[in-house]
């Protein structure tokens, strides 16, 4: 059963030299990296799209969230691309004539959501997701995370790639308004409550 499912992926696999991976990266994460890596150790190239949404405010402007991507990614040379994403990832997939995505998972609250985006960009595109878990040591690492932690004043080592982790800790503390901050610490301290409860 097991061979069967391998076959049936690799298969699948061989024509899908290229893939994306679309998300926010506002800004860009050890754990964003990692799942870029790894997605190099599975197809041939890359498109790190830089997600742009009119309804969602973002910490970083779209061409320096592009530019952490390019900083962070240069090692891979041109297997990684970087481009923005203004609509739909499945209409930009598409567009690039790409037809599979990749997403990583830190939790089960992330799989619920990602796998029902997954269904409907299958049944709407015939585009295939695939996914990646996060690392242990990266599960709680999000670019909330990081926006809080920056606002506070405390630096990123462990949750930013060293590339730019002290120009993302700078620009973090002059972008973040004070009412901004203040929510966003108040929300941190509320998630590391939640935290303790559990344990």
């Amino acid at each position: 059963m097991i061979a069967r499912s391998i076959r049936r992926f690799s298969s699948l696999a061989a024509p899908l030299r290229t893939a994306i991976y679309a998300g926010s990266f506002d800004p860009p994460s050890v754990g964003h990296l990692d799942i870029i890596e790894r997605s190099l150790n599975i197809v041939d190239k890359l498109i790190v799209g830089v997600a742009i949404n009119p309804a969602k405010k973002y910490c970083f402007t779209v061409d320096k969230r592009k530019e952490f991507l390019r900083k962070i990614t240069s090692p891979f040379g041109e297997r990684a691309e970087i481009e923005e994403i203004s609509g739909l990832v499945i209409k930009f997939a598409k567009e690039k004539n790409v037809s599979l995505l990749i997403r990583g998972i830190r939790s089960h609250a992330d799989l619920d959501a990602e796998i029902a985006m997954a269904y409907t960009n299958k049944r709407i595109s015939g585009v295939d997701t695939l996914f990646l878990l996060a690392r242990e040591e990266h599960v709680h690492v999000a670019s909330s995370t990081i926006r809080v932690l920056a606002s506070h004043e405390t630096r990123l080592p462990n949750f930013v790639p060293e590339e730019i982790e002290e120009e993302v800790y700078d620009l973090s503390l002059i972008h973040i308004s004070e009412p901004t901050r203040l929510g966003m610490i108040s929300y941190a301290v509320f998630c590391l409550k939640k935290k303790k409860k559990k344990k």
